[in-house]
């Protein structure tokens, strides 16, 4: 099962989309949680990102560990009590890209400062996880890694499905080995999470939450 984490920032993104081109932005951004000594571009919130195994996933692709999932756990469980209580910065970004969309819709050209200002807001609306991972000085790819592993295994109840099956979203020339893989971890960690994922979803409907998103 191959879900994109963007599939998750929908909402948000139809905002951006609308924006950007006018706003001539688009230059990369540095990523809220980057690698030891790498500065990672941020993706754009209207298109996937370019991931680093066939630009397709980030997901860790040896079946999960106990040691794994009490990372995510342990970061998922801090970031839904952040999003239940926001920090005082939290809550004015927030304010701020609320203004930033209102304006938008009154023609109101956006400015760069606009753009990182609606990209943290998209991440303390359904990627909390992310600051606190960074709060936290995890390995930023380490982290993502395990998340995308546990919620392909525990899905998020608001993604959207892509059309077709997992096999379409992969070139044809790397499909049957990858796949193969990340089928094969999937159906390790499905088994494995059982126990964890009625935790998991209630910790997932909070911290990935559209309706989080600022308005």
């Amino acid at each position: 099962m191959l879900q994109s984490k963007n599939a998750r920032k929908i909402l948000l993104a139809i905002a951006f989309s609308a924006v950007l081109p006018i706003s001539g932005c688009g230059r990369n951004q540095t990523s809220p949680l980057t690698e030891a000594g790498e500065n990672s571009p941020a993706p754009s919130l209207a298109k996937p990102a370019e991931f680093p195994l066939n630009q397709q996933t980030e997901q860790k692709l040896d079946p999960l560990t106990q040691e794994d999932v009490d990372l995510y756990l342990r970061v998922m469980q801090a970031a839904a009590a952040r999003v239940k209580n926001p920090l005082p910065e939290d809550k004015s970004t927030l304010d701020r890209a609320k203004r930033i969309l209102a304006g938008g819709a009154d023609g109101r050209i956006p400015t760069p400062d606009d753009v990182k200002t609606l990209e943290r807001a998209n991440l303390v609306a359904i990627s909390m996880d992310q600051i606190v991972a960074e709060e936290m000085k995890l390995d930023g790819r380490t982290y993502r890694g395990i998340m995308e592993a546990v919620e392909s295994a525990v899905p998020d109840p608001f993604a959207v499905k892509p059309v077709g099956d997992a096999k379409s979203v992969l070139p044809d020339h790397d499909s049957t080995p990858l796949l193969k893989r990340l089928e094969e971890a999937n159906a390790a960690n499905e088994k494995f999470l059982m126990p964890y994922r009625d935790e998991i979803r209630s910790l997932i409907t909070i911290v990935r939450n559209p309706g989080n998103l600022p308005k």
